[in-house]
């Protein structure tokens, strides 16, 4: 009987803890990007503890579709309250993996522990189990893969009006050889000084794949402007060749001085045939 009050003593004290102090006890997540078939990657992970936790022993499990891909170590090891562990995770890619993401966990699953007069160092168990879990990612591509977009085409028009939205039209195209994301930006300058930034929303482009990206600037001041465009694709970066614009003036073409004089003279020539016409009568 006592020896059973003791443990419910002990679980109290354990909940009364853990209910009116914060643990810091957490673990990061691991995103290894882009990964080639065939190849191993490695990367770390850390777990990190409060001086409000207790000591644990930790067991390191793994789960989701990368867990037959990846090796960590320690795969078990002792953590003391407010101290940090290093866990390195070694991710290595078949050769015939299918391309594409992958996620995985790994979880280290321990036992809370608090002193006791029978074990005043190592403490006694009450049955309450913590865990943490780290999320792992990966895109698995293909060997000497080449991430990169080309700007075919901007399309915009020449002359606006002043407080009216410009669209301009961006066609771009993926010639590299895996697929991408590609995202767009439309900078306006004036004088050589950028008077917009527009970012665009990222686009997913399939090899060889062609898609327009609408970009928007609210035209303000007359004046003449230029605008470039710029796509981000991995750690490159490509550039549009500038574009001219010129806000204030019609956009009604103006006609060439022949057809001005063309015209007047028609003009004078009905109504010289008018006056000749209303003499005959």
């Amino acid at each position: 009987m006592q020896n059973m009050l003791r443990k419910m003593a002990i679980a109290l004290f354990v909940i009364a803890i853990f209910t009116g102090t914060g643990s810091g006890l957490g673990m990061h997540d691991k995103n290894f990007g882009n990964v080639e078939q065939g190849r191993t990657y490695t990367g770390t992970v850390d777990i990190i503890t409060s001086e409000m936790d207790f000591d644990n022993d930790f067991v390191i499990e793994k789960s989701g579709e990368l867990a037959d891909w990846i090796d960590v170590s320690p795969k078990e090891f002792d953590l003391k309250a407010g101290n940090t562990q290093t866990l390195t995770v070694t991710l290595t890619v078949p050769e015939d993996a299918k391309l594409g993401e992958y996620t995985g966990v790994i979880k280290a699953a321990g036992q809370r522990t608090v002193p006791t007069a029978e074990e005043p160092t190592g403490g006694a168990g009450v049955g309450y189990k913590v865990a943490v879990k780290s999320r792992l990612r990966a895109t698995v591509i293909k060997p000497g893969a080449v991430e990169a977009v080309t700007i075919l085409n901007v399309d915009a028009p020449e002359r606006v009006k002043p407080g009216s939205v410009v669209k301009f039209d961006v066609l771009i195209k993926n010639t590299g050889n895996v697929p991408a994301t590609a995202s767009p930006t439309l900078t306006v300058s004036k004088s050589a000084e950028a008077v917009a930034t527009i970012p665009g929303v990222p686009i997913e482009l399939s090899v060889d794949e062609e898609k327009t990206v609408k970009l928007y600037w609210e035209a303000q001041e007359k004046g003449l402007y230029t605008a470039v465009v710029a796509v981000t694709c991995g750690e490159t970066t490509t550039t549009s060749d500038p574009v001219s614009l010129e806000v204030g003036k019609s956009t009604i073409p103006a006609l060439p001085a022949f057809a001005v004089v063309a015209a007047i003279l028609a003009a004078v020539l009905l109504l010289r045939l008018k006056r000749g016409l209303r003499r005959k009568r």
